[in-house]
């Protein structure tokens, strides 16, 4: 111990329950299994996954990266919250993958926040600030 690993893992069967998921690349998962007590242990891992979302507007099918960092903690015991309890000889990590991958997943997802992430890597646009006319006369008072 500390058990260090890289694996990739096909999760497309059961992401494809999600309706704006309409494909995935295997997930690359890195990580280490650290020995925490008896019969508990803690799984740090890094994911990385390609998804093609479905735009929550015009429907059209859109690239989104997933490059996320997470840790579970299993055990035996089952009297502990928020742990992932260990059934038989054998650590299953596929859930705790798979769960870190819709946990990052964003709940809607649109062309122009993909247009967005691309803008932000460009330094040398400027953020123009919009004022609603209807609110403008209320600028002064501030």
């Amino acid at each position: 111990m500390p058990y260090k690993f890289l694996d990739e893992l096909d999760l497309s069967k059961d992401l494809d329950g999600f309706e704006d998921i309409l494909s995935s690349s295997t997930c690359k998962v890195e990580g280490t299994l650290k020995e925490r007590g008896i019969d508990t242990y803690l799984y740090e891992f890094s994911i990385s996954i390609d998804l093609e979302l479905e735009d929550a507007i015009s429907l059209k099918a859109i690239p989104y990266k997933i490059n996320a960092k997470a840790s579970e903690l299993f055990t035996t015991d089952e009297t502990l919250d928020d742990v992932i309890v260990i059934e038989g000889q054998t650590l299953d990590t596929y859930d705790a993958v798979l769960t870190a991958v819709i946990c990052n997943k964003p709940m809607a997802y649109t062309e122009e926040d993909f247009e967005d992430d691309v803008d932000d890597e460009d330094d040398n646009k400027v953020e123009t600030e919009k004022i609603n006319p209807a609110f403008a006369s209320l600028k002064d008072l501030l």
